[in-house]
């Protein structure tokens, strides 16, 4: 009787998948699973390819600065201004603009292959720095980017509001905006 009921289960479980079968077949809702697990792997492989590209620019800067640039300006006002630092900011911020989809952002095929501080300056009680730009993807350009601070002003609370946001910063910006992007000359 135990083998007999064993069988009848087995019969009505093969049953049950050939009727759940057909009906996703019938109404379609098989092949948008399909197309919906295919469109997620893309999307993973899409964010893989992002995280290692970050990691990348984030511990393979290259060149911090122009060489001969003088900091004196910015660092008389800020003592913490070095051009390591601040190109943190300024990936993260070409990285926030990016994910953000914004009018005159990268594509998100866009990579940065290089980027070094050529300009700080203080304008108007104002800190100025320009970022230049290699960037990589449908097609290369170069941009300099440019950001500016008021020194006077704490920003402590912004920068964590904006670490802890959903798809926020990764570096405390300190105050940074960014101002301007331009064709490099």
């Amino acid at each position: 009787m135990t083998d007999h009921l064993s069988e009848l289960s087995d019969q009505l479980s093969d049953a049950a998948e050939s009727v759940g079968s057909g009906f996703l077949h019938v109404t379609g809702i098989g092949s948008r699973l399909a197309r919906r697990e295919a469109d997620q792997e893309q999307l993973d492989a899409i964010d893989d390819t992002m995280v290692s590209d970050l990691d990348r620019e984030f511990h393979e800067r290259g060149e911090e600065a122009v060489p001969g640039l003088d900091l004196a300006a910015v660092t008389q006002v800020d003592p913490s201004f070095t051009p390591d630092t601040f190109l943190l900011i300024a990936r993260d911020a070409f990285r926030v603009l990016q994910d953000g989809h914004t009018d005159g952002a990268p594509a998100l095929d866009a990579d940065i292959a290089s980027a070094e501080v050529t300009a700080a300056s203080m304008v108007d009680g104002r800190e100025r720095a320009v970022v230049r730009f290699g960037i990589n993807g449908s097609t290369s350009v170069t941009q300099d980017w440019t950001f500016e601070r008021d020194p006077a002003v704490d920003t402590t609370a912004d920068d964590e509001d904006h670490e802890v946001a959903d798809g926020g910063w990764l570096v405390a910006h300190r105050g940074w905006r960014l101002t301007g992007i331009a064709e490099a000359a």
